[in-house]
């Protein structure tokens, strides 16, 4: 028995060590000489060799109120964004799961932001938003909303609701996909036995889809809380960090 054990666990790792190797080489490799480079006086014109300058890095970022100031910018657009894209998420996932016909059409229609890279639509929206020949100012002033031409990225509050819309357009779609996979996921006869129960669609909602649901929802969340922790291209190329450093996240 012990001998049928250690050959199962043998073939195990045999099977797993493709991906175990992809993993060590282009992840944690990489990793650690990340680590190992903010030890050093590192030039990305000059590059190696470089001075080992000890923790100075590290105490320079902590004294540098740019950094700490970045978090408050980090946080003002993450949690507006993960807000609206798990409730809008949620409503077009909970929308979609009731379709019968048409579903992938719909979903295939609704999940084409997210395909798009996040430096392309950074470029759409920067000439949409654009003061004077952007296609929403212009929108507006023929439909008779604005009177002039707006900056959209004129203040701080602005500036942020700006990235916080044009990220939750984005990738909405990706919280919509894996709740709807979740909600398929749930049994049908749960719904069947709650409604000869008498349970209301709010109930059921309440009792069953989100109980259920729960799961799911925490993996789509934690996937989106990393990735916009990561946010930088739509900041680049929307404001540069501005207005007066508001929209400056600590990966930028």
């Amino acid at each position: 028995r012990l001998m049928r054990h250690l050959a199962a666990r043998r073939n195990a790792y045999m099977f797993a060590s493709p991906g175990l190797f992809l993993i060590v080489i282009f992840i944690i490799c990489p990793l650690i000489y990340s680590f190992y480079l903010t030890f050093l006086n590192y030039d990305l014109a000059i590059g190696p060799p470089a001075d080992f300058i000890g923790l100075d890095n590290y105490r320079e970022m902590l004294s540098d109120h740019r950094f700490w100031k970045s978090w408050q910018g980090t946080f003002a657009i993450i949690f507006p964004a993960i807000t609206c894209q798990l409730l809008l998420g949620l409503g077009l996932a909970l929308v979609l799961n009731r379709i019968g016909w048409g579903r992938p059409v719909f979903a295939s229609l609704l999940i084409i932001p997210s395909m798009v890279s996040p430096v392309a639509a950074a470029m759409v929206w920067r000439m949409l938003l654009g003061v004077k020949y952007g296609g929403v100012n212009n929108l507006l002033r023929q439909v008779g909303i604005l009177d002039v031409y707006f900056d959209w990225f004129s203040t701080p509050a602005l500036a942020i609701g700006t990235v916080v819309a044009v990220e939750v357009w984005h990738n909405t779609s990706f919280m919509m996909i894996v709740l709807l996979a979740g909600l398929q996921a749930i049994p049908l006869e749960l719904y069947e036995v709650a409604k000869v129960d008498g349970a209301s669609p709010w109930k059921q909602f309440w009792h069953i889809t989100l109980p259920l649901l729960k799961f799911t929802m925490i993996v789509a969340l934690l996937i989106r809380m990393i990735d916009l922790t990561k946010l930088f291209g739509l900041i680049f190329l929307l404001t540069f960090g501005g207005p007066a450093g508001a929209t400056q996240t600590v990966a930028f």
